[in-house]
């Protein structure tokens, strides 16, 4: 029987022309490929806002403030591109993109890279990626289905990011469907080139944890072998390494991404060897969804567990893959883990490197390079806050939130964490006092205590090494704030389980700190709130306000009451849009 692969038309790049209109290359006899998978109205709204935008650019501000729902963020929200500028090939690369979709990633090769073509099947996504890349000349978008393709072996990386699960979409025949699309990717390869790829791990921890299948939202899809039938497919680390085997990749480097490789914000590998590095300090929980999610254990205590036995990466939520059949030597062989932050201006984003070389170390850059400190004062104009960048030396030992962690299943929780921030205020005071009390009779601190929370303190043979002091807010900050921001780091970490062990929160977090400060009460909780809000929305240009959380929490009701369900699994797609729209902009 022939199938979709033995189509004998097969086309080179060579024969596609430029749409002069849309400035894309298609085929000369115009139809243009559309397949199923879309994101309807959504891709309207897309187009829209990138033709608006005055700044296109990868990890854009402006894209990022129009971001209003999950499917937008994904399109339009800043550290896309994370999950390829982790690697970093060598920028005079000729590359080649699968499936580019929308163009985050596009734009982003487009301003690393000498020479960029990406192939996408959907025209309208091919228009909106060639929006996306407008000004860069070194990019070409062609609209082709793939399987039509012949590629020539001219490149010296092709990606597939988010690509190889949907080959059962649109590949069959005897072989693997994901057998086909490295095939393809491999012959467009030059003999020393190399195959990167991103994809979820079919037994990811997040899965087990309750967040659901990412391609078809149902929960234990993949790890239950996708019972439901033909469906996007993931693989586990041994499954892609066997595939890749069989194509003829004889060197396979495997890179483990978390939360996973859509937003990358940890990422690491095999290069620390069997040593413990303590790589679950680098990780942050809870992983969030983009549907509804289940917590069925204690992330952040498993990830810990397992981290010690050895087996994250196996369990990692997604891999990024570097394949090449001769040689490692664009292989990372320097450094052991990154971490970007995600959430912040993008003047200030960062990448955070353990690396191996002279010796054992933590470097820090600004992903735009200067290495100058930055400040910014919030719109009163009534908070400063200062963000600095430097190298310093690795400390080895847990983060001092675990032990918060595991307080939070002590019967007296409260009493539990009392005993901790003990230790904790102690440290306070010493390393930051500056022996003068605020209006109220506050203890201040200097501005940099700020950053001295449970997340970035190291606790080793009962120190406390304080690490990644990077802020700095105003001259002097009172201590008070400075245990509200220590307790919140951790609560606010911890907000699954700790719905189900303390009813009221700011009681909670009222009574402990009036254990440091008798006098302490609501109006002083309310203006330590006040502070944080201004600092955070300071440090954010105030890009991130999608409440994703409660907006699920009320399409989950929606989808629970049955005749309600029956009424929106009935609606069009746009309809449906303009109702999480309306939703996500409250």
């Amino acid at each position: 029987m022939k199938t979709d692969q033995d189509a004998s038309s097969k086309f080179y790049l060579s024969d596609f022309i430029l749409d002069q209109e849309k400035r894309v290359f298609v085929l000369p006899e115009g139809p243009k490929p559309e397949f199923s998978y879309s994101d309807g109205k959504m891709e309207d709204y897309i187009l829209e806002k990138i033709i608006k935008a005055k700044d296109v650019s990868d990890n854009s501000e402006e894209l990022m403030g129009e971001s209003r729902d999950w499917l937008s963020y994904y399109h339009l929200g800043m550290c896309r591109s994370n999950v390829v500028r982790a690697i970093q090939l060598p920028r005079d690369f000729k590359v080649l993109e699968l499936g580019a979709g929308c163009g985050p990633i596009t734009r982003y090769l487009g301003e690393n890279y000498k020479h960029v073509d990406a192939i996408e099947g959907t025209f309208k996504r091919a228009i909106i990626n060639r929006e996306r890349c407008r000004g860069l000349d070194n990019v070409r978008i062609f609209c082709s289905d793939v399987k039509n393709l012949k590629l020539e072996p001219v490149y010296d990386a092709v990606f597939l990011v988010g690509v190889l699960e949907y080959a059962p979409l649109y590949f069959s025949g005897e072989k693997n469907p994901a057998t086909f699309l490295i095939e393809l990717a491999k012959s467009a390869l030059k003999p020393d080139g190399t195959l990167v790829i991103a994809i979820e791990n079919k037994i990811g921890i997040k899965y087990f944890s309750g967040c659901p299948e990412d391609h078809n939202g149902k929960i234990y899809s993949g790890i239950h072998g996708y019972p439901q039938g033909k469906c996007p497919v993931t693989f586990s680390k041994k499954e892609i390494k066997n595939l890749l085997g069989d194509a003829g990749f004889k060197n396979i480097f495997f890179n483990y991404c978390f939360p996973d490789y859509k937003f990358l914000s940890t990422i690491f590998n095999d290069n620390g060897g069997d040593e413990n590095f303590y790589l679950h300090n680098w990780i942050e929980t809870p992983f969030s969804a983009s549907d509804i999610r289940v917590y069925t254990f204690d992330e952040a205590l498993v990830i810990k567990t397992l981290s010690e036995a050895g087996l994250m990466g196996e369990l990692a939520n997604s891999f990024l893959i570097m394949a090449n059949q001769r040689s490692d030597s664009v292989f990372p062989k320097d450094w052991i883990a990154k971490k970007f932050s995600t959430k912040r201006r993008k003047k200030l984003l960062c990448s955070t490197t353990l690396k191996m070389f002279p010796e054992i170390h933590i470097e820090k850059k600004r992903l735009l390079g200067q290495e100058e400190e930055v400040m910014f004062k919030d719109k009163t104009d009534t908070v400063e806050v200062k963000h600095k960048i430097f190298d310093s030396r690795w400390i080895g030992g847990d983060l001092m939130i675990f032990d918060f962690f595991k307080a939070i299943y002590a019967k007296n929780i409260k009493e539990k964490f009392t005993e901790i921030l003990k230790i904790y205020y102690q440290e306070l005071i010493k390393k930051y006092s500056v022996n003068s009390l605020d209006g109220k009779g506050y203890p201040l601190l200097r501005g940099v205590a700020v950053d001295f929370v449970p997340r970035n303190i190291i606790k080793k043979e009962g120190k406390l090494f304080s690490i990644d002091d990077e802020w700095t807010v105003g001259d002097h900050i009172p201590a008070d704030y400075c245990l509200f921001r220590a307790i919140n780091d951790v609560l606010f970490s911890q907000q699954p389980r700790v719905k189900k062990k303390i009813k009221n929160v700011d009681k909670f977090t009222i009574e402990i700190i009036k254990y440091f400060f008798p006098n302490y009460n609501t109006k002083r909780y309310i203006e330590n709130i006040t502070l944080e809000k201004k600092f955070q929305n300071t440090a954010t240009a105030e890009l991130f306000k999608i409440n994703f959380i409660n907006s699920h929490k009320v399409l989950t009701q929606i989808k629970n009451f049955r005749p309600i369900r029956k009424l929106w699994n009935i609606l069009p797609e746009d309809l449906k849009f303009a109702v999480k729209k309306m939703l996500f902009n409250n």
